[in-house]
């Protein structure tokens, strides 16, 4: 068996599930702001145009799809947000400590930073990893990074101090491996993307709530139309989401 040829494979796998998942959540983004903008100048014109025609001419611009540009915007910002700032994004809310080869105060630190350092010259890494450890009593470790150049790997006190380090070795060789086979940039994107999405779709749900209590009858038809959509989509999009997840 050719080791080296299956690691390669998985590389080129894990990429293309990343940018497969990617173009998908976009997709998902600007489907969902086009069905907002057809039903929008649905009700602005009041049935002068048909479904078909309304789809036409906001695809060609002819009527500026609002709602379709916000949400490539914020499809656009997302990610750049996450590929810049994943690390942070990941630590929100936590205590934590970056562990450096300079800064290891106790014991614990020394003995995660020198397995840490142990794994990575064992399978080939170039970079050595951000480490960091997370002041909480939970059990948890997880990895980040788009490369092995950003990467970063994170761990409880409380899942270290309860570990042999036997133990502590294999969970931190399990995070290593994410970063190595590069699948966990597809998990980032895919956390991220997916939230946001939520978050987005629980806004417009809550802005049709309190906007019919306002709408006047002309516009009833329309507003209706539009509730139903959003609360079509915040019951499917939630399904589609995990499903891409579990990709």
């Amino acid at each position: 068996m050719n080791t080296g040829t299956n690691f390669r494979e998985v590389l080129k796998k894990n990429s293309r599930k990343t940018v497969i998942v990617l173009i998908l959540f976009v997709l998902i983004y600007l489907i969902v702001g086009l069905i907002i903008d057809i039903v929008i100048q649905s009700s602005i014109y009041h049935g002068y145009y048909s479904v078909g025609t309304l789809f036409v001419n906001l695809v060609t611009f002819n009527i500026i799809p609002y709602a379709t540009i916000i949400f490539c915007f914020v499809a656009i910002v997302s990610i750049a947000i996450t590929l810049f700032f994943h690390n942070r994004i990941m630590m929100v809310g936590t205590e934590y400590k970056e562990i450096t080869s300079d800064n290891q105060s106790t014991m614990l630190e020394k003995q995660i930073y020198n397995i840490v350092e142990e794994m990575k010259i064992a399978a080939g890494m170039q970079y050595m990893p951000k480490i960091y450890i997370i002041n909480a009593n939970y059990m948890n470790a997880f990895a980040s990074g788009f490369s092995e150049k950003n990467a970063m790997i994170a761990i409880t006190v409380g899942l270290a101090q309860k570990l042999s380090r036997d133990e502590l070795q294999a969970v931190l060789a399990h995070e290593l491996s994410h970063i190595r086979h590069g699948d966990i940039k597809l998990t980032i994107i895919a956390s991220v993307l997916s939230n946001l999405m939520l978050m987005v779709i629980d806004m417009l749900f809550w802005s049709a709530i309190f906007s019919s209590n306002s709408r006047d009858n002309r516009d009833e038809r329309g507003g209706n139309q539009l509730m139903l959509i959003v609360m079509i989509l915040k019951f499917v999009l939630p399904l589609i989401t995990v499903l891409l997840m579990l990709f």
